[in-house]
């Protein structure tokens, strides 16, 4: 079984619900506290303004927007059903998916403003970062099926401190690019985080069930 039950998972998510609620509740008070948080980490990171890295900003939320994100995740499944994992090829793609609903379900009730200046590109609400939300169940999906798979310790572990200087990557390059506020990145993590607890709770009831489906009988599961 890729998950197995685990009595800490209702307090994994409870920690994840009591932090996310701790930064959405000021954001939807428009909290002055908060407002000089974010002013204050925008400052520090935009403060070493140079073309390199507003290139590099730039490809970095390229490769992670939400529209990317589904494109990963479809390979990645692609390449987990042809390996015989299809249910967790199945788990990956409603994971992340499922993020993604959640994430704009979110940005439409809460309804922050983004940022002043900026870019053009970036419509819509700003609370919580759809890059970083999306970037997170991705990565979610390598460090808990892909990952693990890898035989070498030393070459996996690389794999996990890669994936997640990456995620800071997309953190920092939402915020540098005016595209969000540093809080929208630590809720989307945390919001995300608390999805993940529920997905896996899922694919630990359902996985039997498709186990059993003829055309994902010959899964590991």
């Amino acid at each position: 079984m890729l998950f197995n039950k685990e009595y800490s998972r209702p307090l994994r998510f409870l920690l994840a619900f009591f932090i996310s609620l701790l930064i959405t509740v000021p954001v939807i008070d428009n909290s002055q506290y908060l407002q000089f948080i974010d002013l204050s980490i925008i400052g520090d990171v935009q403060k070493h303004e140079s073309a390199f890295l507003h290139m590099w900003y730039v490809f970095v939320s390229f490769l992670d927007s939400p529209k990317a994100g589904l494109v990963w995740i479809l390979i990645i499944a692609f390449l987990l059903w042809g390996f015989k994992y299809k249910i967790q090829a199945l788990w990956a793609m409603c994971n992340v998916f499922g993020g993604d609903v959640i994430d704009e379900v979110i940005k439409h009730i809460i309804k922050r403003p983004r940022p002043t200046f900026h870019p053009a590109a970036d419509t819509g609400y700003s609370f919580p970062s759809g890059h970083v939300f999306s970037t997170f169940m991705v990565i979610s999906v390598l460090w808990l099926v892909v990952f693990p798979l890898i035989k070498k310790a030393s070459w996996r572990w690389f794999a996990y401190i890669v994936a997640t200087i990456w995620l800071i990557f997309v953190m920092l390059a939402r915020i540098y690019l005016n595209a969000h506020y540093p809080t929208d990145t630590f809720g989307a993590i945390a919001i995300g985080y608390m999805w993940l607890q529920i997905s896996e709770w899922l694919y630990i009831k359902i996985a039997p069930i498709l186990k059993k489906w003829p055309f994902t009988s010959h899964s590991y599961i």
